[in-house]
C-alpha cells in the first residue's frame, strides 16, 4: 500500500489531509495481466523497476539521469501468447517506443501504437505527474509466443528526459487475435481519479 499526503497552510495553521492508496489496475477485458507474473530487469534504474509491474499505480520506475534510449525486460519461466502491451507514464517524456521479443530482441510485426507518435503530451496537461486517462499508451501486435518481452524506449522529450513510468501491463487478446475488432473511443480508458477512488 503506497501513502501520500498532502498538505495546506491556512491562516497559519496546517492542515494534513492523508489517504492511503491501495495497488489497483486498469486491466483489459479481465484478462490477466502477463507483466505481474514475470520476473523484470531494467538497463537501469534511479527508482526500483519492480515498480512497473507491481499493480500499483502509486509506484513508479525512473530511468538514470538523461538515460534516453534505454529498455524494460520481462521474462517469464514458461512462453505466453502476447499481443498488447499498456503503458502508463509519470508526466510525459516518451516520444518513441517499440516491443522486442525472444532472446534476439527481434522487433514485433504489425505494432499499432496509440497514440501514433508516442507523445501523450494532451494526457497530461500543463507537464501534471498523473495523466487524465491510464493507459498514455497502448502498443497492439502480431500475436508472439516468449519467455522475454522488452519494450524499448528509443526517444524522448530532450536529452534531459529520463522515461519514468507508473505501470506497464501486459495482455493476451484473444479477440484481437482472431479477428481486426474496431473499438469505440474511450473504451480502453479510465479517469485517473477513477482509478484513485476503486478499491
Amino acid at each position: 500500500m503506497s501513502n501520500r499526503t498532502l498538505i495546506h497552510t491556512l491562516a497559519g495553521n496546517v492542515l494534513c489531509i492523508c489517504w492511503a492508496l491501495t495497488g489497483y489496475s486498469q486491466g483489459f477485458e479481465n484478462l490477466e495481466n502477463l507483466a505481474k507474473k514475470a520476473k523484470v530487469e531494467a538497463d537501469g534504474a534511479d527508482h526500483p523497476v519492480t515498480n512497473v509491474n507491481d499493480g500499483d499505480f502509486a509506484t513508479r520506475w525512473n530511468a538514470k539521469n538523461d538515460d534516453v534510449d534505454t529498455w524494460i525486460q520481462f521474462r517469464w519461466e514458461t512462453a505466453q501468447k502476447i499481443n498488447r502491451v499498456h503503458v502508463t507514464e509519470f508526466r510525459s517524456r516518451l516520444r518513441g517506443h517499440t516491443i522486442e521479443y525472444g532472446d534476439s530482441h527481434k522487433q514485433v510485426e504489425e505494432l499499432v501504437m496509440t497514440p501514433a507518435d508516442a507523445n501523450a503530451s494532451s494526457n497530461h496537461p500543463g507537464n501534471q505527474k498523473d495523466p487524465v486517462k491510464v493507459p498514455d499508451h497502448v502498443l497492439t501486435f502480431k500475436t508472439v509466443e516468449t519467455t522475454v518481452l522488452r519494450y524499448h524506449m528509443t526517444k524522448t522529450v530532450d536529452a534531459s528526459s529520463e522515461p519514468s513510468l507508473w505501470e506497464i501491463e501486459i495482455f493476451y487478446d484473444q479477440k484481437s487475435d482472431a479477428t481486426a475488432l474496431v473499438r469505440p473511443a474511450g473504451l480502453l480508458t479510465k479517469t485517473w481519479a477513477e482509478l484513485k477512488t476503486e478499491n
